[in-house]
């Protein structure tokens, strides 16, 4: 999606992936902090793991927001700028939830 893309279709299409993929990750990223609050956390990296999850879950919320207020602009130069925002923000979400991910392991094992 960072090429310089100005096909409003392809870009609405590439929007509503988002969309419906942010939505999904952001309940994922609940119940991850749901499950990791079932057990007491008793070291730092596990508090760090809720947190990224937290933070990834605003995110993708956030989002779903800008993709939904996204699609209703006309002008095909605003929107493939909010579409390169959308996509800039998912991919640091999707890295936070990685991350989190990571430490959730490492701190169960």
């Amino acid at each position: 999606m960072f090429k310089h893309n100005t096909d409003t279709r392809e870009i609405r299409e590439i929007l509503l992936a988002l969309l419906s993929n942010s939505g999904t990750l952001a309940g994922i990223s609940l119940a991850l902090v749901g499950i990791l609050n079932l057990k007491p956390l008793t070291s730092k990296i596990g508090t760090y793991a809720d947190d990224l999850f937290l933070f990834s879950a605003l995110g993708f919320v956030i989002i779903c927001y800008l993709v939904f207020f996204a699609l209703q602009i006309l002008n095909p130069s605003r929107i493939s700028y909010w579409a390169k925002v959308i996509d800039i923000l998912f991919l640091s979400c999707l890295t936070m939830q990685v991350v989190a991910g990571f430490l959730t392991v490492y701190t169960i094992v």
